[in-house]
């Protein structure tokens, strides 16, 4: 009767239990986006930039551009099944770009790859 009851238990409450993880990990895209430490702020590292290309600051943009593109890479592995790839792609793409015109220290051409990263940012998981 004991193992009737296990079994019973088991055919229930697992597939529940996979469902239920499933459709948190896949609707936690807005939720796993946020940083949960301090080498994970995309976010502020990319409003950074922002303030240092207004400053004329290259080397603290260079920087920051760094650490962007590192916390993009740890925040890509929470919300790689979350949100659409072309995102993730897109993402990626304003990240390089930001990095080439920090180099070339062409500031309009970051303004305008920054705020599309922050309209990019703002649609992922959401």
């Amino acid at each position: 009767m004991k193992i009737g009851l296990i079994r019973k238990i088991m055919v229930f409450a697992v597939p529940i239990l996979i469902l239920t993880v499933s459709i948190a990990v896949m609707a936690g895209g807005s939720i796993l986006k946020k940083p949960w430490g301090k080498d994970d702020r995309v976010l502020d590292a990319v409003q950074q930039i922002e303030k240092n290309v207004r400053a004329k600051q290259w080397k603290e943009a260079k920087d920051n551009a760094d650490s962007a593109t590192e916390a993009w890479k740890k925040i890509v592995n929470r919300i790689q099944f979350s949100v659409e790839r072309d995102y993730m792609f897109e993402i990626n793409g304003a990240l390089a770009r930001i990095k080439g015109g920090i180099e070339a220290k062409d500031d309009k051409a970051i303004m305008e790859e920054i705020y599309f990263f922050y309209d990019l940012f703002d649609g992922l998981g959401g």
